[in-house]
């Protein structure tokens, strides 16, 4: 049986970071997955990329900013080009109803240490030119930004394997050896891995693995659709949001316009089969349009769906397995997990290197469903 010091299940941005900062630790790390990262259906497939701190809820903020941190040095740490642009993030309303609230949450996140501010009117189009002229407000937080997810996975995965990582595809974890309450091996269809600590990063299917275990993981499945379109000139810098209307947009590098927000689709997990809805990808390109109007009549040249675990209370799933030394869950991020992977990546590997586990992901526990 081959043995590592630390396995790592599931090569999502989650489980990349972490087996590349154990790797960097110079533990003995193993990464493994069902297959690769690019084969689609699962939550990095369903990620529009964006690397953003405002918005999130309160207990999230410290560990929010700690990661956006990490990411001003990724590129240059992990020698990649990960396409991260840091031109600030804008979340927009045309309500003049929920300006007040938005001012609130502004205020409340600055007291938590954000960069953020309320901007209307003629200052907010100056800003991000091209909006539609019913667009009143926003919330402007300036390190917010973007970022490719396959590159950055991609990334990740090479440059821990550079520190000396073992990279299995084609490894479908089925169950979790446990022993005397510890961890001991991890069994797949194509053999057994034994090991002093397993992190679960498997997103959704990390609920069958943990339940081997006897460890209920609260997430149901939601498939998340996502659309490009074809390139155009540089139009836009900012990651534009728009309150109550489910969209996120971003221009690439590439040219094209990258359309997310949380729109659904159909997917089976059991098989990683997924399917758009027609009239889903027509409603949200119909409000991108209002939000952006020069996308009127640019044609959607791509589409895809990625199945994304969420937790019942919309929050990941970060921390030791009660009742079972040396398994470690880091899982269940419900759409908002790629700009804290790094910061999550990095403070779980200093937990098994030295044994404290971070104030920053304290509130992440799943005891908390035991309250």
């Amino acid at each position: 049986m081959e043995t590592a010091d630390a396995i790592v299940i599931g090569a999502g941005i989650v489980g990349s970071a972490t087996a590349y900062y154990l790797a960097k630790s110079g533990l003995d790390v193993m990464l493994v997955d069902r297959r690769h990262p690019n084969a689609g259906g699962t939550a990095s497939q369903a990620c529009a990329g964006g690397v953003r701190q405002q918005g999130r809820a309160p207990e999230e903020m410290p560990l929010a900013i700690y990661s956006i941190a990490l990411w001003g040095n990724l590129e240059a740490e992990l020698e990649a080009d990960l396409h991260y642009r840091r031109h600030g993030m804008t979340v927009v309303t045309d309500d003049e109803n929920l300006i007040p609230s938005m001012a609130q949450r502004i205020e409340s996140e600055q007291t938590l240490g954000l960069n953020i501010e309320l901007i209307q009117g003629r200052q907010l189009h100056d800003l991000v030119a091209g909006l539609s002229p019913q667009i009143l407000a926003g919330s402007h937080c300036p390190t917010d930004g973007h970022a490719d997810p396959l590159r950055t996975i991609n990334a990740f995965v090479e440059a821990a394997r550079r520190r000396g990582a073992r990279i299995k595809w084609d490894f479908p974890v089925e169950d979790l050896v446990v022993e005397k309450d510890r961890i001991i091996a991890v069994k797949s269809a194509k053999g057994s891995v034994a090991c002093r600590h397993a992190v679960l990063a498997a997103g959704y299917w990390s609920q069958s693995i943990a339940a081997s275990a006897g460890i209920d993981l609260p997430f149901v499945h939601i498939p998340l659709q996502m659309m490009v379109t074809a390139r155009r000139p540089h139009a836009l810098d900012q990651v534009l949001g728009w309150v109550g209307h489910g969209i996120s947009l971003k221009q690439v590098p590439s040219g094209g316009f990258v359309i997310g927000g949380g729109w659904p689709g159909h997917g089976t997990p059991q098989t990683y089969q997924t399917q758009l809805m027609p009239g889903s990808m027509a409603k949200s390109a119909r409000i991108t349009v209002n939000l952006f109007p020069s996308l009127a009549g640019v044609p959607i040249v791509r589409a895809w769906l990625g199945i994304e675990a969420f937790c019942k209370d919309e929050m990941q799933v970060v921390g030791p397995a009660p009742g079972v030394d040396g398994l470690i869950f880091a899982t269940g991020f419900s759409g908002h997990g790629f700009a804290t992977g790094p910061g999550i990546g990095s403070l779980i590997a200093e937990f098994i290197a030295n044994g404290q586990w971070s104030d920053m992901l304290k509130p992440f526990g799943i005891e908390r469903f035991n309250t």
